[in-house]
């Protein structure tokens, strides 16, 4: 019994141990955040992003708006980290929720920011999230929104990798619309949206690819774009590149087994 007991004893003298430290160590954090800079919380965020931890960066983003409400880069960042998190989750209303406060932000961005690149493109995601849980005619209808928004983009920083890639799937979408989507857009709006073609969106996509050759999500369109129209070889070689990456970003590992997947399929 006496040795039970002092091991029972022991027991709690360690877990108090232990929630003692984790309480040191968590204000410790909070403190070592508090301290941080501007600048480096932001610098501090990107590493997070880097390192697959989306969730600590949307923590420092939602920490600077905080006290900084307009700062542009934890706006547009903010938002699509936002847009990401909803895009994940198979429960609507959770992802609504997601979206709308990605909206919100977007919208404050492209407010406070309207000769920024990335406030058109992050308003460009935005919207385009929102139209893929719309009906066919209010997809059809933010077709132009997304398109002009993301061009936008470009021609305010014609580098902006990711408002290429955007605009890319935007012309394969667009160009190779569902019956249904070609009905709304026909009986409602009067047709498609005009200018979308095949030819730009491989252009677009091979721009963004061209940027950074290394992001999986961008060899991952082009491959849905290839199978798409029935180009299966040229599929077939960027899956082949793709699958030999190494993931980035906290999607990837998703992506790459996506790709291998579809890989398998046109093999």
């Amino acid at each position: 019994m006496r040795y039970n007991s002092l091991c029972f004893t022991v027991i709690i003298s360690v877990l108090l141990l232990c929630i003692s430290y984790c309480g040191v160590y968590a204000q410790e954090s909070e403190s070592v955040e508090r301290d941080l800079t501007l600048e480096e919380m932001l610098e501090k965020a990107e590493e997070k992003i880097e390192q697959m931890d989306e969730s600590s960066a949307i923590e420092l983003y939602e920490s600077i708006l905080e006290d900084e409400p307009e700062n542009l880069e934890a706006l547009w960042n903010l938002s699509i980290l936002y847009a990401k998190e909803g895009f994940r989750y198979d429960d609507e209303s959770e992802m609504i929720s997601y979206y709308e406060k990605a909206k919100e932000l977007a919208d404050t961005a492209l407010e406070n920011y309207p000769d920024e690149a990335n406030a058109h493109f992050a308003y460009a995601v935005v919207i385009g999230r929102i139209s893929d849980i719309s009906s066919p005619r209010e997809r059809i209808r933010a077709a132009d929104d997304i398109r002009h928004h993301v061009e936008k983009a470009i021609k305010l920083d014609p580098d902006h990798k990711f408002a290429w890639h955007v605009l890319g799937v935007w012309h394969m979408n667009a160009a190779n619309l569902s019956r249904a989507e070609r009905w709304a857009a026909n009986l409602l709006l009067g047709g498609a949206p005009e200018g979308a073609s095949n030819s730009e969106a491989e252009e677009a996509l091979k721009r963004a690819i061209e940027l950074d050759e290394t992001n999986i999500l961008f060899q991952l369109d082009l491959a849905k774009f290839y199978k798409l129209t029935d180009r299966e070889n040229e599929a077939k070689e960027v899956l082949e590149r793709l699958v030999e990456l190494e993931p980035k970003y906290q999607d990837d590992p998703d992506y790459i087994e996506e790709g291998r997947v579809l890989l398998q399929e046109i093999s």
